[in-house]
């Protein structure tokens, strides 16, 4: 009996499972398209077709195990914190959970060797970013309908101040507990976000 074709969602969800699985045995650099599409049982043209590279594919399967265990990117996270200080802690907490799915490794690979990604970085900073700022401007907009006195008009440099700070942080390895999240919003995005009288 001649298997069911696979297609679409269905056939990327089980090219990411492979990937993941690849990574996680193996490590980042054992991951190919060839040895994706064998264990996947498809054919290399499929995932060329989608992806431009084993990174590209290894990032777009790390961002999909991160939005089905966490309800989401960083930008969808349901906010319920009473001030902006509170939904500040949900965001970055949340971050940290990506940073720690897509890996501390490969975070630091990705800082160290640029030249290897230099075809996909980019896009992928871009993309990422953008989902930076829209997390930071839904949390600005929810203090400003608080009543919070939120500034106006603040640059993406310091909308992304405190997701490259947590980068940082991950490529000098430098441990990111509560304290140093309270820190990072306290001392350093807090002053830069409100108004001070």
């Amino acid at each position: 009996m001649a298997e069911k074709r696979r297609r679409g969602q269905e056939l990327e969800k089980d090219i990411f499972i492979t990937a993941r699985k690849i990574i996680n045995e193996d490590g980042f650099r054992a991951l190919t398209f060839e040895r994706v599409a064998q264990q996947a049982a498809t054919s290399k043209p499929v995932i060329y077709r989608r992806w431009k590279t084993p990174f590209e594919l290894a990032l777009a399967a790390l961002q999909d195990q991160i939005r089905r265990e966490n309800n989401g990117k960083v930008d969808e996270v349901t906010l319920s914190g009473s001030d902006l200080r509170e939904d500040l802690f949900q965001v970055m907490k949340r971050f940290l959970v990506s940073v720690d799915v897509i890996g501390k490794s490969l975070i630091r690979e990705i800082l160290t060797e640029p030249d290897m990604y230099t075809d996909s970085l980019p896009g992928i900073i871009g993309e990422n970013s953008d989902i930076d700022i829209h997390a930071i401007d839904r949390v600005l907009q929810r203090a400003a309908n608080r009543g919070e006195p939120v500034k106006q008009n603040l640059s993406r440099t310091l909308k992304l101040l405190p997701f490259d700070w947590l980068r940082y942080r991950v490529f000098v390895r430098e441990n990111t507990d509560q304290a140093a999240l309270e820190l990072l919003i306290d001392e350093i995005i807090l002053p830069i976000y409100l108004e001070h009288e």
